[in-house]
């Protein structure tokens, strides 16, 4: 089998399972009444949804339409591309795994549900953000399968708005739930466990 013919196929079956455990969450997600909205920064927004529209065009031009976009194709790295493919793969069940474990506290928006809690079991008890880790690790291994250059600049776009959101859902916490939530911060990591933590579990 052709290899860019293998690629695409790995490519829409791995983007085919992630996208279910999304939907799979989402759906009911919207459907639960919305808390107090909070804003994204609009520079932060802005780029977020550029990145995101400008990925998946170029994600439909790969699939369908791939002599379209030939120019930005680097096949010469093909070792990366299935270095890539058990790192998106991974991605799938840890996604499954932390919509799981934030259970019924998701929201798909910036947003303080009426019976909002701070969860901190499972990923969440090493890392705060590990949603948005998994996004940011999924979106650029799955840019890297295509060997793209524009999906994988498109990519990192995407991934360069997180800290913005991290952020911004962090102060939205602290302004509900004050010190408890600074105390959280102060033992976890924003999207990687803190170095300082797991060498003192260690020592134990």
């Amino acid at each position: 089998m052709d290899e860019e013919l293998l690629s695409r196929i790995l490519f829409l079956a791995i983007y085919t399972a992630f996208g279910a455990i999304r939907l799979a969450y989402r759906i009911p997600a919207a459907r639960r009444e919305g808390g107090e909205k909070h804003e994204l920064p609009r520079a932060a927004a802005l780029t977020l949804t550029f990145g995101i529209l400008a990925y998946f065009g170029c994600i439909i031009l790969y699939l369908l339409y791939l002599p379209w976009i030939l120019w930005f194709q680097i096949s010469f790295l093909s070792w990366i591309r299935w270095l890539a493919v058990p790192i998106a793969i991974l991605c799938v069940p840890a996604l499954y795994w932390t919509h799981h474990i934030l259970g019924k506290q998701y929201s798909a928006n910036l947003e303080i549900q009426s019976d909002h809690k701070v969860v901190t079991n499972g990923p969440y008890s090493r890392v705060r953000h590990p949603m948005y880790a998994i996004f940011i690790v999924f979106s650029i291994a799955m840019a890297l399968l295509t060997l793209n250059l524009l999906i994988i600049f498109f990519s990192i776009l995407i991934s360069i708005s997180f800290p913005s959101l991290a952020k911004q859902e962090e102060l939205m916490l602290i302004d509900t739930f004050g010190d408890d939530y600074r105390a959280y911060m102060r033992r976890t990591g924003r999207f990687l466990p803190k170095l300082r933590h797991i060498s003192e579990e260690s020592m134990k």
